[in-house]
């Protein structure tokens, strides 16, 4: 079998990412205007898909652009067609290294991950079963979902959204961004009035984001004292965690305030490749790691970062704010951990993102999403509404 094409997919949309209102019934919106597919095709008719959240107009040209002539400058289309799909491990270092002048981590990065996620599809259709029979064999067939969406702008916004969430059957939530940031004071207020909806039996997760919302021009990043200063001011409410709020290149900050925050820390949707992740969990940064399978280096990369996160005896919650199929990959993941937590279930989802896979996933009655076990990756791409969407 042998690789005949490696297609980038731009999918177009009417809705911009942003917050709510005020008013609570108002969902807020994921990235709505653009959207990226990656497709890799095969000479036996095994096609295998990922999407990828990146700068994507940009990513289009790495995939399927102009090659230049030497070695770490060729696009990642060129180095894979007419190779085997199923040498992955090979494939991923094929890519990596051919790559490296322009790639090595941001959108490059991102497209191979995006990639290495296809080839694994394609290798569990090959085999003819679910992925997670290639990955080690599942251990549960069902995960726990956390509803992850933005903050509200007022107190009596979120207490109503976070009992809409609970009214669902969410048995824990997720807010971030948005507003937070712009006020310490409202801070602590948005935050309390989550707890107080979801009640002592429910998780609720803080996402603050890494800079400020509010800034103007330049961001200003939080210092280390206010890094700490805001989990202390949270802690009352007991959150499961405090998520992806220092920079993310600030590795030596991330452990100094977990050292000393009175609530754990998650991060790991900005780390890319084993090596970056090996550092991450060995400094002592984060008590759940979180990598982004269309961002850290896909499926390849993320089974190494498991095996790490075991090592350590920390928790592995893949970053999972997409579409369905970056869903599908996370939970062909998660079902092979020996210990999983949590599936970041995103109630935020625009049209766009929606549309790809026609909402393949549901929330079950206990708060739960089944994995997927049908052969292959187990969700199917809604080829009409790609079609209707694609503008590249």
């Amino acid at each position: 079998m042998r690789i005949t094409d490696v297609e980038p997919i731009l999918l177009r949309g009417k809705e911009a990412y942003r917050a709510t209102s005020g008013e609570a019934e108002a969902e807020a919106t994921d990235n709505g205007d653009w959207q990226m597919l990656v497709r890799v095709t095969t000479d036996e008719g095994l096609s295998g898909w990922s999407d990828v959240e990146t700068l994507s107009t940009a990513a289009v040209a790495i995939i399927s652009g102009q090659s230049m002539g030497i070695t770490g400058f060729r696009t990642l289309r060129d180095l894979l067609v007419g190779e085997d799909p199923l040498d992955l491990e090979r494939l991923w270092d094929k890519l990596y290294v051919g790559s490296a002048y322009y790639g090595r981590r941001g959108i490059a990065l991102h497209c191979i991950s995006a990639i290495d996620n296809a080839l694994w599809s394609i290798r569990a259709q090959a085999a003819g079963l679910p992925l997670h029979k290639l990955l080690g064999g599942k251990r549960r067939d069902r995960i726990t979902a956390y509803a992850s969406t933005l903050f509200r702008e007022t107190p009596q916004a979120m207490f109503e959204a976070a009992k809409g969430y609970a009214a669902r059957g969410f048995r824990a939530v997720k807010f971030g961004w948005g507003v937070f940031g712009e006020d310490p004071g409202r801070d602590v207020e948005l935050v309390a009035a989550a707890r107080e909806a979801l009640g002592p039996e429910r998780e609720l997760l803080v996402d603050p984001g890494w800079y400020p919302a509010g800034w103007k021009g330049a961001p200003r990043m939080r210092s280390r004292r206010e890094n700490l200063e805001l989990c202390e001011r949270i802690a009352p409410y007991r959150p499961g965690w405090v998520e992806d709020f220092v920079h993310p290149e600030r590795f030596d900050e991330y452990a100094w305030v977990r050292a000393h925050s009175p609530v754990p820390l998650a991060a790991g949707e900005q780390v890319s490749t084993a090596w970056e992740f090996e550092r991450f969990i060995s400094e002592g940064c984060v008590d759940v790691v979180q990598p982004d399978l269309t961002r850290c280096g896909g499926l390849t990369v993320a089974r190494e970062v498991a095996r790490m996160a075991e090592r350590a005896n920390i928790d592995l919650v893949p970053h999972s704010w997409l579409t369905d199929l970056l869903n599908a990959y996370s939970l062909h993941l998660i079902a092979v951990l020996p210990r999983a937590k949590f599936l970041e279930f995103n109630v935020s989802q625009s049209a766009l993102t929606r549309g790809v896979c026609g909402g393949a996933f549901k929330l079950e009655p206990d708060g739960t999403v089944m994995i997927p076990d049908g052969p292959g990756l187990g969700v199917e791409v809604d080829a009409d509404f790609v079609k209707a969407h694609r503008v590249n």
